[in-house]
C-alpha cells in the first residue's frame, strides 16, 4: 500500500503543508479532540439522547448507526487487515523522509498509538455528520450541507499534523460517508419522511 501510494501521498503532503503555520497546528490540535475516545463516546451519547424525542429520533438513529458501522469496518475489519504502519515509522527509509520529518516536528512530533489506514478521527466525523446531514437535508434544512465543512477540516488536519497519509484521510472519508448514508437509509425506513402536502 505504501509504495503504491507513495506518488499521491507525498504530492498531498506538499500541498497541505504550504499552509502549515502556527495558526493550522492549532486548529489540528483542537481537532485532535473531535475524533479520540471521548470524541466517541460524547458524539455516541448525544446520538442516543436524540434517539428518544420524536423531533431528534430521525437523526439520533442515523447517528448511531453510523458510528457502529464506521468502528466496526475501521476498528474490526480495516486497521488490522490493512497493518499499515503510521508514516513517521514507514516513511524513514523513503527519500520523502526529511521533508515528512521537518513538518512533523514543526507539527509537534505527535505519536498514535494504533494503525494507520483508514483515518479513525475522519471516519467518525464523516459518518456523524453525513448522517445528520443527510437527515436535515431529507427535512428540508437546505443549511444542513455546511456540517460536512466539520469532518473536511478535521481529515486536513490530520495531514496537517502529519499524523496519517493523506491516502488514510482519503480512506476515512469513504468509509464514514457510506457509514452515515447507511444511518441515513435505515433511519428513513424506520421512520419515513411524509412529503409536504400540496396547498
Amino acid at each position: 500500500m505504501d509504495q503504491v501510494l507513495y506518488g499521491f501521498d507525498t504530492s498531498v503532503y506538499n500541498f497541505f503543508w504550504q499552509f502549515q503555520n502556527p495558526v493550522t497546528i492549532a486548529i489540528a490540535d483542537f481537532c485532535q479532540n473531535l475524533g479520540d475516545t471521548r470524541a466517541y463516546i460524547i458524539y455516541f451519547v448525544i446520538s442516543l439522547i436524540l434517539c428518544f424525542p420524536k423531533k431528534t429520533r430521525r437523526c439520533g438513529v442515523a447517528m448511531v448507526v453510523a458510528f457502529l458501522v464506521a468502528a466496526l469496518l475501521v476498528n474490526v475489519l480495516i486497521k488490522p487487515g490493512a497493518g499499515r504502519l503510521r508514516p513517521y515509522e514507514a516513511l524513514r527509509d523513503t527519500p520523502f523522509w526529511e521533508t515528512y520529518q521537518t513538518h512533523w516536528e514543526n507539527a509537534g512530533s505527535h505519536l498514535e498509538d494504533d494503525l494507520s489506514f483508514p483515518s479513525g478521527h475522519t471516519s467518525l466525523n464523516f459518518a456523524a455528520f453525513t448522517a445528520l446531514a443527510a437527515v436535515l437535508l431529507k427535512e428540508k434544512k437546505k443549511w444542513a450541507w455546511l456540517l460536512l465543512l466539520i469532518p473536511i477540516i478535521v481529515g486536513i488536519t490530520r495531514i496537517i499534523r502529519a499524523v496519517h497519509y493523506p491516502s488514510d484521510v482519503v480512506g476515512g472519508m469513504i468509509i464514514g460517508v457510506f457509514a452515515g448514508l447507511v444511518g441515513f437509509t435505515v433511519s428513513t425506513k424506520l421512520f419515513p419522511i411524509k412529503a409536504a402536502k400540496s396547498k
